[in-house]
């Protein structure tokens, strides 16, 4: 007797597959995860960004100043860097046309006190060549950059300045400041303070011998000694 065998296909149903992904729960859970990390984290980053931002000022100053030095130097002519405490701001000037009584004025228009000596006296001259030559008068090392003001980075201030003008030492926490460099590399003894929003300060330091700059954060002792008052954030 034949005997058959009745061989069935088994075939999956694709609703009998199983199903991957992630369900809403899981999803909530990954979300408050990250928004937990993110808390933690976001502290530390503002820290961070807060000290960079320090620190570039700082470093800012210290070239303007260095750059002042040995352009007093080089040109034999006394230059200084001016400072506008209640603006958080600074800029090159030079003595030829720096006004102590009026520092803020004489400091700012420095830039364009050289226009009016390039003006052409021929004025039936070519067009381009006029001008060419005007910018040719005008072009110096430090033409670009006197009288451009040189702003602080977000959440950092000028909170105070120590200088030594005619052996007279004075510090002041507004209004505006120098720094004189003369043409034999001397300055005057000077500290430029520079506070963020975390209570951090550096220190820009220049010396009267050499007229060197050197910067220094400061640590949290020598802060709570010097007594600046906490920036709001």
């Amino acid at each position: 007797m034949r005997q058959t065998t009745d061989r069935r296909v088994l075939r999956t149903s694709p609703t009998s597959q199983s199903q991957s992904g992630f369900t809403i729960t899981e999803l909530l859970i990954v979300l408050t995860l990250i928004g937990i990390l993110s808390a933690i984290s976001m502290p530390t980053l503002k820290g961070f960004a807060a000290t960079r931002r320090l620190k570039a000022s700082a470093y800012t100053i210290r070239s303007l100043l260095t750059f002042a030095r040995d352009m007093a130097i080089t040109d034999r002519a006394a230059h200084l860097v001016v400072f506008d405490l209640d603006n958080g701001r600074c800029w090159l000037a030079s003595s030829e046309t720096f006004n102590p009584s009026a520092p803020l004025t004489s400091a700012l228009t420095a830039q364009n006190s050289t226009v009016g000596t390039a003006s052409p006296t021929n004025t039936t001259q070519n067009p381009i060549t006029t001008t060419n030559t005007a910018q040719q008068e005008t072009l110096t090392r430090t033409g670009g950059i006197l009288g451009v003001p040189y702003p602080m980075e977000k959440g950092v201030t000028l909170v105070a300045m120590m200088t030594n003008h005619n052996g007279q030492t004075v510090q002041v926490d507004s209004g505006v400041e120098y720094v004189y460099f003369s043409p034999n590399a001397t300055s005057e003894e000077a500290l430029i303070y520079l506070q963020n929003t975390r209570n951090q300060i550096m220190s820009i330091a220049i010396e009267t011998a050499s007229g060197r700059v050197t910067v220094q954060q400061l640590a949290s002792e020598e802060v709570e000694t010097l007594g600046f008052e906490t920036p709001q954030n």
